[in-house]
């Protein structure tokens, strides 16, 4: 598959904090925020700010974009955490981290 999917569960706020800046990729993404409430799924369990094209989004929601390639996003701000959820990001065509994650380093 040549497809990137990063998944990443979210404890509490990520250091540094915004950690994704604002980047394009030449790619489609989806970025899928899941929260873990049985109850109520749609809590996401947090609180996040994400520019999309320079316009701020806010949600507290379990929230699904689409990221048409060529699109600026980011940077990425979680604005607090009550409770654990899940981030996940997914590209399609591009399966190499470098280009999934342009000015970002791996953590080893």
């Amino acid at each position: 598959s040549n497809t990137y999917i990063e998944f990443s569960w979210i404890y509490d706020m990520p250091n540094p904090n915004p950690h994704i800046p604002e980047h394009v990729h030449n790619y489609d993404e989806i970025v899928i925020h899941i929260g873990n409430d049985a109850k109520n799924p749609q809590d996401l369990g947090g609180e996040i700010e994400y520019c999309y094209d320079g316009q701020p989004l806010v949600f507290d929601t379990t929230t699904a974009l689409f990221i048409p390639k060529g699109v600026k996003h980011g940077p990425l701000t979680w604005k607090k955490v009550v409770r654990p959820h899940i981030e996940m990001a997914i590209i399609l065509g591009c399966g190499d981290f470098d280009k999934a994650a342009p000015g970002r380093t791996t953590q080893k």
